[in-house]
């Protein structure tokens, strides 16, 4: 028995077929955003429909013999908000996750329920990230869409309308909104209420693998599959690729190595503190039934390293393999020391324990010897400090982290991985499957399927530890020392970056 997973991240798609936990075969495809507005992110949804549709044929193409197709099911990138139409087209951009335009609203949602109660309501930080605030933020200035809109959708729904005809939302996706229950498993009323929709504007609540219908009959024959095939809720896509790390249960993380890096856990009980909200870490549902989870979450993760090479390096105009090409040489110059520079990796803003939206990249102390390997070191270096701010406050706040599990593009270069250990002073396991979302998406809709009893019986066979990748004691002590120099960015220069996006942002109109 053979399924089709999707994942759907904010620059790419990939889409892969399993037989259990062997992957048959894959395909992938780049996109980019557009920025029309300083702190706007925008996407075609529509094209991206396209290049799914074109990655899964590709994938489906080049596997001879192909088992029937069972089961269907995907994973997307958090926090986009498509309006839609009753056909389930789109009506306007997908404003995505890290699109901040909805600050006001926010401010305007925190003010009428105040941040402490949204909160302990919705297990989410107040934040313009949050899906609510788009929805509202489009509502006050897209007023024109207002009589056309039949659902404000994620990608999860806008997909499954165009696979099974059903705009299907699951728990983890609901839950990211700050306008859901994790608990109660419903909408928070009042919230809707004051951002002017009901619940039949949103997606239909499902659990996380519950199969929604059946293939489109159009689709099944365009895609040359079963017409009985499932089409099953996936999630969140770090609640997936955490399925695909095996992160299940308590104790355990994983560490996302993509366009955001993300650490993730999970654990049996919501943890909606006061503590959690000082930090900014979210409660929100997780694709396993009856676990809660909680992310870190630097935006600016492997968005920074392409940053760099094609504004510092100037490589935007390259084939993918020449640019493949100097990305893998910069690699190869990394060592096991400190660079003498300093990059404070905020370029889209600040991630957790801060989510300041002020805050900018920096490099700091440049002099004439400086080089572009030094200060690629220097990006690299960050997002290591970045994952132990966010590991040490994980500690402070009583949720311990005792194998990491390293998931995502840059988990297959060894290089990273000895810097990032050293500088955690802590173990990386790494997978036979680095793109545990396919993995967990695969495996969550061949439990729907019947294959699997459960789960847990699902991950023990097919998630596999390729590696463990220690850190060099050697290193770890100067590692300390930088990152102790590290901690002092951010405080340092808060105040200025308040200042000055202050005075920009008299300058930018809505």
């Amino acid at each position: 028995m053979a399924v089709i997973a999707i994942d759907l991240g904010t620059t790419s798609c990939k889409a892969a077929v399993f037989v259990g936990s062997l992957m048959l075969g894959s395909a992938y495809r780049h996109y980019s955003y557009t920025s029309p507005v300083e702190g706007w992110a925008e996407q075609d949804a529509e094209a991206v429909w396209e290049l799914v549709d074109a990655v899964v044929k590709e994938t489906l193409r080049a596997i001879p013999a192909l088992p029937s197709i069972q089961a269907v099911c995907v994973s997307v990138q958090g926090d986009a908000i498509i309006p839609i139409d009753v056909s389930g087209t789109a009506l306007h951009p997908a404003v995505l996750g890290m699109d901040i335009r909805s600050y006001r609203e926010a401010a305007d949602l925190q003010e009428k329920f105040g941040r402490g109660q949204l909160y302990s309501s919705t297990g989410m930080p107040c934040e313009p990230l949050n899906a609510i605030t788009k929805i509202f933020w489009l509502r006050r200035h897209r007023p024109e869409l207002n009589g056309r809109v039949w659902k404000y959708v994620h990608y999860e729904e806008f997909l499954l309308m165009r696979l099974a005809g059903v705009p299907a939302l699951d728990f983890s996706m609901a839950s990211r909104t700050m306008a859901f229950d994790p608990v109660r498993k419903d909408w928070v009323g009042p919230i809707l209420e004051f951002v002017g929709i009901t619940p039949s504007q949103l997606g239909n609540l499902t659990p996380s693998g519950a199969p929604i219908g059946i293939i489109r009959r159009c689709v099944a024959s365009d895609w040359g599959i079963d017409v009985k095939a499932l089409v099953v809720a996936g999630g969140h896509d770090q609640c997936m690729a955490a399925i695909g790390a095996g992160v299940i249960e308590a104790d355990m993380a994983c560490y996302s190595m993509g366009t955001a890096e993300v650490i993730s856990t999970c654990f049996g009980s919501p943890r909606m503190t006061p503590a959690m909200l000082e930090s900014n870490y979210p409660c929100y549902c997780h694709a396993v039934k009856d676990q809660y989870f909680t992310i870190t979450l630097n935006q600016s993760g492997g968005l920074s390293l392409e940053w760099f090479q094609n504004s510092i390096m100037e490589l935007g105009g390259l084939s993918d393999h020449d640019w493949n090409r100097t990305y893998d040489e910069l690699i190869s110059r990394l060592k096991l020391e400190p660079s003498p520079v300093l990059f404070l990796p905020h370029i889209v803003g600040s991630g957790t324990p801060t989510c300041d939206h002020m805050s900018r990249g920096t490099f700091l102390g440049l002099s004439l010897k400086s080089t572009r390997t030094e200060m690629f070191q220097a990006v690299v270096e960050s997002l290591a400090f970045e994952a132990r701010l966010n590991l040490d406050q994980l500690e402070n706040l009583g949720i311990d982290v005792h194998e990491l599990r390293g998931v995502g593009g840059g988990s297959r270069s060894r290089a990273i991985l000895e810097l990032k250990a050293t500088v955690l002073n802590q173990p990386i396991c790494t997978l036979k499957n680095p793109r545990a979302a396919l993995l967990g998406t695969a495996l969550l809709s061949q439990v729907a399927a019947g294959q699997f009893p459960d789960l847990s019986a699902a991950c023990r066979e097919g998630v596999q530890i390729d590696q463990t990748v220690e850190p060099v004691a050697e290193a770890a002590e100067r590692y300390a020392s930088a990152f102790e120099r590290y901690r002092q960015l951010y405080g340092t220069l808060r105040s200025f970056y308040h200042n000055w996006r202050a005075e920009c942002a008299t300058t930018v109109t809505v």
